[in-house]
């Protein structure tokens, strides 16, 4: 078990007692996980187009992320926001999200 020792701390209002663990504290070990695919995805090789601002979009899926305009995004919402210049999910302004079943 790690021994904690208590410091003393000097604050405006007078002072703060904290602990600290031991530097021998264990820590958590990195496991390499496979990353999967958002299921949302079209396949590798798929090319999304999209009209935005008059201009018409084209990302290129590949094996190792999003390629648009020669530049490779790990993610579809790095191209979103690329593209729009503001925070925006890739598979909504893909419109990759299926929309609600009308009833």
């Amino acid at each position: 078990m790690a021994t904690k020792k208590a410091t003393t701390k000097k604050t405006r209002g007078g002072k703060k007692t904290t602990r600290k663990t031991s530097p021998k504290r264990a820590r958590a070990k990195a496991t390499s996980k496979a990353v999967e695919r958002d299921p949302r995805l079209p396949a590798v090789g798929t090319i999304l187009t999209r009209e935005f601002k008059g201009k018409t979009i084209e990302v290129r899926i590949t094996d190792e992320g999003f390629e648009y305009e020669d530049q490779t995004f790990k993610s579809i919402s790095a191209v979103a926001r690329r593209i729009t210049g503001y925070m925006v999910s890739g598979p909504v302004f893909f419109r990759l999200d299926k929309p609600a079943e009308a009833e």
